[in-house]
């Protein structure tokens, strides 16, 4: 349901989005990306390597977590993801979040 509303916005500004299930395969589509987007509390997200993955492929990252966990979103900051959402935030706001991260 996520992914699907992620699309659809996507959509909206003339962006395709795609969903991957690791850091490995976040690199093999990430050259193309103009933007990440993770779900910082997906079970086996390694903060760093995240963070690192899209460094390498020069795309912003922007997270998102429960919005009750501030140990998480303190990690995911301190880890290099350069900006993070709660959940509630983020869907609340996900047009305006996504045309102002693609416009850098």
């Amino acid at each position: 349901m996520l992914a699907v509303r992620i699309e659809e916005a996507a959509k909206q500004l003339g962006a395709t989005a795609a969903a991957v299930g690791s850091v490995d395969e976040l690199r093999e589509i990430a050259g193309g990306a103009d933007l990440i987007l993770a779900d910082l509390a997906a079970p086996g997200v390694e903060l760093e390597a995240l963070a690192g993955a899209a460094k390498e492929s020069g795309a912003p990252l922007v997270g998102f977590y429960p919005h009750v966990d501030f140990t998480l979103r303190r990690a995911a900051q301190r880890a290099g993801v350069e900006r993070v959402y709660p959940r509630s935030r983020f869907l609340r706001e996900l047009l305006a979040i996504l045309r102002a991260s693609l416009n850098g």
